[in-house]
């Protein structure tokens, strides 16, 4: 939902950096300034679609406040509620005005209250300061520049390249051509900056101080017993789903024919919930996902629409991928998710999807040889199962269990052609060492690596860039943060178990009525075909190094 962008620079370049980011935001854009700082705001509407709830948001309770939000608080009619019984007026029918009244009242303590999905920027007309926050996980994006005294927020990067010229940074570039990750909160622009998840910010007198308001600590307490830590996580999981659901426009899920979205489809159904259901896959791989699609169809008695796109569209479709999303992606399996978005957006406006489960409870290769090297009578179901794909899993797990010499050598090994191909360039080579955190033999700390640090960050920058690119707000009931709190207090045993991973995710959907789904042994994720997409374009494909070269190429030729 929307774009946002801000600082203390003038109108005349707030706006213009604004307006790169129409498509976050079509339905009104809106601006404020006090001649110190100024606001700028693109809506896609939402909830509330009365003009009223435009921003940048003021209110009579509060008129010295001017707020510019991105994302939605999707308890806010609870949290409108406790605020109503206190006194405090409200003049909409909006979660913008809740949380800002909600700030007003309470100040950077409303943060725990909240349940959503966002970034935002209030201003203080008093004294010209700024107070911002981002969601837990990381949701909705923002980036800030800031240098001598001079400092600039938004939504997306390519607002930032307005406002001034920003070289690439090509040490995070190396990193993110070799190991398709960079280093924490950076970008691969100098100078710009990822505001941290789970923090706020107050900006005053030319300096900004970042605090951060929440933690989620893996530790195991809640002992509880596989019916119970069931019917636990249906109740949290199905209250994420609910609050998700609240909007004043169409509402859609996507559906892979997996266990993760299949769950979400099954809660909405159960609520009476009207929503258009989408799946896409390449019927030119061998990824179809056509016949699970149809077995989720009968189980839920609902109509699903079909996407299937061709080769031919990454033609036509790249560029814009690649400007999409600002930054280097590691591989093309984000295409099918673009183009999902993009023949949704005649009909709905919101999207709900299963980002998330896969690192919450297990659902990786690495995830899984990590737990069955350590657990051998896993590995030996899993043998029973899977066969010879096992034995790749646990050799993830072999290689997390050597010292740190040996892990050195072997990763210098599988990163030999990249690390050729960067001293060919002139580029500098990342440290190994930069690998070793990501190959903990420790289960629970590589899950928690994989939703806080390495894997789910990008997955939601991918999905909430590809979304936004057709005015589209994607919604992940599964990052919802009583779910994530839940999935690092529930024990492993339930999060893997008689040789298959996310074990309980996979109780839940049977139980719901898609026992075949549940234990299906062939889901292959959202991918696209990586060889054909990149010989379609012209290239040849050694490696997903030779994807990320080319991305950057694409983001190199615009600056």
């Amino acid at each position: 939902m929307c774009s946002i962008c801000g600082g203390n620079y003038p109108l005349e370049l707030v706006r213009k950096a604004s307006q790169t980011m129409v498509h976050r935001g079509p339905d009104f854009s809106g601006e404020f300034s006090d001649g110190v700082v100024a606001l700028a705001h693109n809506r896609l509407s939402i909830i509330d679609l009365d003009s009223e709830a435009n921003q940048p948001f003021t209110s009579p309770f509060c008129p010295h406040l001017v707020l510019v939000f991105n994302g939605e608080i999707y308890n806010y009619l609870e949290i409108k509620q406790e605020l109503t019984k206190l006194g405090i007026p409200f003049f909409t029918q909006s979660d913008t005005e809740v949380l800002l009244h909600a700030f007003a009242y309470l100040g950077e303590k409303c943060l725990e209250k909240f349940n959503g999905d966002f970034a935002f920027c209030i201003l203080d007309k008093r004294d010209s300061s700024l107070f911002l926050a981002r969601d837990r996980l990381g949701n909705k994006p923002l980036f800030y520049y800031l240098e001598n005294e001079k400092f600039f927020f938004a939504s997306e990067i390519k607002a930032l390249l307005q406002i001034k010229s920003f070289e690439f940074d090509l040490q995070e570039v190396s990193k993110w051509l070799l190991f398709g990750n960079g280093g924490e909160n950076k970008t691969i622009y100098k100078g710009i900056l990822n505001f941290p998840p789970a923090h706020f910010a107050r900006f005053a007198n030319g300096d900004l101080q970042i605090k951060k308001y929440w933690e989620c600590v893996p530790c195991v307490d809640l002992n509880l017993g596989q019916d119970e830590a069931l019917e636990r996580l249906e109740e949290i999981l199905g209250d994420a789903v609910r609050i998700r659901l609240r909007s004043d426009v169409a509402v859609a899920l996507s559906v892979s024919g997996g266990v993760d979205s299949s769950i979400l489809a099954h809660l909405a159904n159960k609520m009476g919930a009207k929503c258009h259901y989408f799946g896409v896959n390449f019927k030119e791989s061998n990824q179809d996902e056509t016949k699970h699609i149809k077995q989720l169809q009968r189980d839920l008695g609902v109509e699903i629409n079909y996407i299937a796109p061709t080769l031919e569209n990454i033609k036509d479709d790249f560029l814009n991928l690649v400007q999409t999303q600002d930054e280097i992606f590691r591989s093309f399996s984000i295409y099918s998710q673009y183009l999902l978005f993009k023949s949704i957006t005649p009909f709905c406006k919101v999207v709900l999807g299963g980002q998330g489960a896969d690192e919450l409870f297990g659902g990786y290769y690495h995830h899984i040889g990590r737990y069955i090297f350590s657990n051998p009578i896993e590995f030996e179901n899993r043998i029973k199962i899977y066969g010879n794909e096992a034995l790749r899993e646990y050799q993830f797990g072999l290689k997390c269990s050597l010292r740190d010499s040996l892990k050195m050598q072997l990763f210098f090994e599988d990163n030999q052609g990249g690390i050729e191909k960067l001293k060919k360039m002139g580029f500098l080579i990342p440290s190994m060492e930069n690998l070793l955190e990501r190959f903990l033999l420790d289960f629970n700390q590589g899950l928690w690596l994989d939703t806080f640090r390495y894997n789910l960050p990008n997955l939601l920058r991918y999905e909430d860039r590809n979304a936004m690119a057709f005015g589209i707000e994607n919604r992940t009931p599964f990052t919802d943060y009583r779910v994530v709190e839940f999935a690092f207090n529930l024990d492993s045993n339930l999060k893997f178990a008689r040789g298959y991973s996310k074990y309980i995710l996979r109780l839940l959907l049977e139980k719901m009525g898609s026992k075949e789904l549940a234990w299906r042994k062939d889901k292959v994720g959202f991918s696209a075909p990586e060889v054909q997409l990149m010989q379609t374009l012209g290239y040849n494909y050694e490696s997903l190094f030779d994807i990320r070269m080319m991305v950057f190429e694409g983001l190199r030729g615009r600056i």
